[in-house]
C-alpha cells in the first residue's frame, strides 16, 4: 500500500477555510488546518484532507462536488443547487487538476490565496 509523506501544519485562516492541502512536486504533501477549530473539529479535518491523499483525488477530473462528498465518507453527491451561476461551478471544477494547481512561495502567500478565493467560495 502507498504511504505518501505528509507534513500538518497549523496556520490562521479566515472562519470560512478549515483545511487545505497542497501536494508538492516531490510527491508529498502540505496539511494545512485552521487554528480556530477545536481539536475534535481539527482530528475531523486533518482526516478528510488524509482520504483526500489516500484517494488520489488531486489528479481526478471528477467534479468537485463529488470528491469532497466521497473524503467526507457519503456515497453520492446530491443534485446541483437550484441557482448557483455555471461560471462559479465551472472555475471550481478543476481545481485539483495537477497542472493548474497554483505555487506557493511562502505560507503567507497561500494564506493571501485563500483570502482572495474565500469570497467565491461563498457564492
Amino acid at each position: 500500500m502507498w504511504t505518501p509523506d505528509y507534513f500538518v501544519r497549523v496556520v490562521d485562516f479566515p472562519a470560512a477555510v478549515q483545511g487545505v492541502t497542497v501536494p508538492n512536486d516531490d510527491g508529498t504533501f502540505d496539511i494545512y488546518l485552521s487554528s480556530h477549530l477545536s481539536e475534535a473539529r481539527r482530528r475531523e479535518c486533518l482526516e478528510h484532507e488524509l482520504r483526500h491523499i489516500f484517494k488520489d483525488h488531486f489528479y481526478s477530473e471528477r467534479p468537485v462536488e463529488d470528491l469532497e462528498r466521497e473524503a467526507d465518507g457519503l456515497k453520492s453527491a446530491p443534485p446541483a443547487p437550484v441557482g448557483k451561476p455555471a461560471a462559479v461551478k465551472s472555475r471550481v471544477k478543476n481545481v485539483f487538476r495537477r497542472e493548474e494547481l497554483p505555487v506557493f512561495s511562502s505560507l503567507e502567500d497561500l494564506q493571501t490565496y485563500i483570502e482572495l478565493l474565500t469570497p467565491a467560495l461563498k457564492e
